[in-house]
């Protein structure tokens, strides 16, 4: 867990630490419940380093050779 806030530091982590915890500071000055929880959820995701990159939050798609598309079959469909 101290692994996890202490390395890996990048821009975007900065970022979202620096706007979520002014984020936090407006919600308590302001006694905004909603901004108040945006605030947690940006410093949680700082913090604990978790949401998505740059690449975004889509699993990797796994490249398929030139064999693969020789494999396919179709059927040809008729109209009545």
């Amino acid at each position: 867990m101290f692994t996890t806030l202490t390395q890996n530091w990048n821009v975007m982590r900065i970022i979202r630490l620096v706007i979520g915890g002014y984020a936090l500071i407006e919600a308590y000055r302001g006694n905004d419940t909603l901004m108040g929880l945006l605030g947690l959820v940006l410093v949680g995701m700082a913090l604990l380093n978790a949401g998505c990159g740059a690449q975004g939050c889509g699993v990797p798609v796994q490249k398929s050779t030139a064999k693969d598309h020789d494999d396919v079959e179709y059927e040809e469909v008729h109209s009545k």
